[in-house]
């Protein structure tokens, strides 16, 4: 169970040298296609920050061809993650724990926001038996050490931003997520972080393997959860297929069935995409996608986990299956 003092640090004077701990709080302005994130990774034990501030608006081969990136890898470490501002000109506040972010960002080229994330719900413990179905199977993290702890939110997300002058209104809803532990940088596991959202009444969010090098078909499953009016239900099952450009994701089918016995089938297709690597260690391949589910549009992010060390080792099966 996620409690509000997860929202600082859990570092101790003896943990390992690789801890780390993030805060992801991605946004979209779905009518201009454009989606961005604010991604914080820490680690406590070296004294050091990376922090990723990207926002990304068409189907491109490099993430540079994107509308706006600030990655910067070497910055002071926080002293709290409750408040805190970084060189990079980001300053994050936790107005109230698992509740409230306030997040505000003066970069460079004439892009600045302010933005407010209020949460739809108590985050989701992926490691919790009592709120996830599959913990209990998996009798470890979901991913690796650096999901020793590990949650999924989903927000209510309002404000303003300015990208290279121009102005939009954000008003959506989108999931982030926050993680703890020691992180490796070398050799993750191949996986599939995925969610959709149709308004405040509906959102899907699905974390599942995928070995993009053998197969089209997501799986196996990991976790995930169905946000429905107010109320979160773990999924006990998922698959699907999807299709790539370069193997980047460009759209696909699935279907996930919760604790209730509900089923839900999706279809997306993407809107931008690009190989995103806020760490040097991993490339995400990174899409925004539209979402259709039971005439309903929606809109939601994926990201492709997978390490430098997988790509290299299975560089001609990849070129050979995608171009």
């Amino acid at each position: 169970m996620i409690k509000p003092e997860d929202a600082e640090f859990h570092f101790k004077p003896d943990s390992h040298w690789q801890w780390v701990e993030t805060i992801a709080l991605p946004f979209c302005v779905p009518e201009a296609s454009l989606n961005g994130i604010i991604y914080v990774l820490a680690r406590p034990m070296l004294g050091v920050c990376m922090c990723d501030i990207s926002l990304h608006d068409r189907i491109a081969d490099l993430w540079e061809e994107q509308l706006y990136i600030d990655n910067q890898q070497h910055m002071p470490c926080p002293k709290s993650l409750l408040e805190f501002t970084l060189p990079n000109g980001l300053s994050l506040n936790v107005v109230e724990p698992l509740k409230h972010y306030h997040a505000r960002y003066e970069g460079i080229d004439d892009t600045r926001f302010d933005l407010h994330f209020h949460a739809l719900h108590q985050p989701y413990d992926i490691n919790d038996p009592e709120m996830d179905p599959m913990a209990a199977k998996r009798g470890a993290g979901a991913w690796d050490t650096s999901w020793s702890g590990h949650y999924e939110q989903t927000y209510r997300i309002t404000g303003e931003l300015v990208a290279r002058g121009r102005r939009y209104q954000v008003d959506c809803v989108d999931t982030g997520d926050r993680s703890w532990g020691p992180r490796v940088e070398r050799d993750n596991s191949s996986v599939i972080w995925w969610h959709a959202s149709f308004g405040e009444e509906l959102t899907v969010h699905l974390f599942t393997g995928h070995d993009i090098a053998k197969t089209n078909a997501l799986g196996p499953h990991v976790s995930g959860y169905v946000l429905e009016n107010g109320q979160t239900y773990g999924l006990v099952d998922s698959r699907g297929t999807q299709d790539y450009r370069k193997a980047v994701p460009q759209g696909g089918e699935l279907e996930v069935t919760d604790t209730r016995g509900k089923t839900f089938a999706i279809t997306y297709s993407t809107l931008n995409s690009c190989y995103w690597a806020p760490y040097p260690s991993n490339t995400f391949l990174q899409a925004f996608h539209r979402v259709s589910h039971a005439g309903k549009i929606g809109y939601g992010v994926q990201q492709m986990g997978l390490s430098r060390a997988y790509l290299t080792r299975h560089r001609d099966a990849i070129r050979a299956r995608y171009g």
